[in-house]
């Protein structure tokens, strides 16, 4: 019955000219407060529309150490040599910061330098905790997108996107690809903060 005078409002509001219809909040709950649909879930696989496994969604070291990622994981984690001389006056600074990151099971560039990016955090002692990686998906009707939305807001263009935050602002981002490697890109960015 609450779904059906929903539905009511929301065709009065229509008709109104009111482009915006949100559910109404249960009594005693305000609608910024409403839980979400359904909670994420960490290394979800789905099967693609080229009938490929990729994840959705939150994913972490687990997820893409798993059967259908590390063949290109290990190889690109294990083969990448951290360029050391130009983080080292950095490196207590990249613990400092919180990391998010947008990437894609199914796209190169993610293959590529998410590996190198987990390396150079190993590197750094980076604590996991600080780490969200957002897998997106890859079909036509669901592009670069999450299925609980965690992309909204942020603005993914290309994969991977590396946000680096410092007290919750944006002090940087890295898309697609470094302009000269991730090391120096990152040097660049924390070079405004200072140094250890």
């Amino acid at each position: 019955m609450r779904f059906l005078h929903f539905i009511l409002l929301c065709s009065a509001l229509s008709l109104a000219g009111t482009s915006s219809c949100q559910r109404p909040a249960t009594p005693g709950q305000s609608a910024a407060t409403l839980p979400a649909q359904k909670p994420a879930t960490m290394n979800q696989e789905i099967s693609s529309h080229e009938g490929m496994p990729i994840m959705v969604g939150p994913i972490n070291r687990q997820g893409l150490l798993g059967d259908n990622y590390r063949q290109w994981f290990t190889p690109n984690y294990d083969a990448y040599k951290v360029d050391t001389t130009t983080l080292l006056p950095y490196k207590k600074t990249i613990k400092g910061l919180d990391v998010l990151v947008f990437m894609g099971t199914w796209c190169e560039d993610s293959q590529g330098q998410v590996p190198q990016f987990y390396r150079i955090l190993d590197w750094a002692g980076y604590p996991d905790k600080n780490l969200r990686v957002i897998s997106l998906d890859n079909h036509p009707d669901r592009y670069k997108k999450a299925p609980n939305g965690e992309e909204a807001g942020w603005m993914i263009e290309s994969v991977p996107t590396f946000i680096f935050l410092k007290d919750g602002r944006e002090i940087g981002r890295i898309v697609e690809y470094p302009s000269a490697s991730l090391e120096k890109d990152m040097a660049s960015m924390f070079a405004a903060l200072g140094r250890d």
